[in-house]
């Protein structure tokens, strides 16, 4: 399991990260952290590298215009133990094209908007782990 890619994966609702990451696990996607606070997070992050990352920025009582974008700054400044350029998906309720440009900025590779299911964070890790492929046909198994 030691040569699996390492993902993180910071959202708050604890049914959905389990069920990602057992489901994960299970077809030997990749080896998925999980995070409930971006503190947490913050802390995963100082302390190992990552292949890739899945941010929910709606954290709270956090309004549309009040995202923190903190975090995926930390990454992207280096200021991370991960590299700069991995790949990081966030996830949000809603976003426009003034804010899905302010995520282009910082080299967000997929935004995923609420409501979705499962599937489609495991198919960002997928492609993340660069298996969508194989990844694919295990999980439509």
């Amino acid at each position: 399991m030691s040569d699996q890619n390492a993902m993180l994966l910071l959202e708050p609702d604890p049914l959905l990260r389990r069920t990602v990451v057992m489901t994960a696990r299970s077809i030997g996607l990749a080896q998925i952290n999980e995070a409930s606070s971006v503190g947490i997070a913050s802390r995963l992050l100082r302390e190992r590298a990552f292949d890739g990352v899945i941010l929910a920025l709606d954290f709270g009582d956090r309004k549309y215009d009040q995202y923190d974008l903190t975090l995926l700054d930390h990454i992207r400044t280096g200021d991370s133990a991960s590299k700069p350029d991995i790949p990081i998906a966030v996830m949000l309720d809603h976003c426009d094209a003034a804010f899905f440009h302010e995520l282009r900025l910082r080299n967000v590779q997929r935004v995923i908007l609420k409501p979705f299911r499962a599937r489609s964070l495991l198919d960002t890790f997928a492609q993340f782990c660069g298996g969508m492929e194989q990844s694919g046909d295990a999980l439509a198994a």
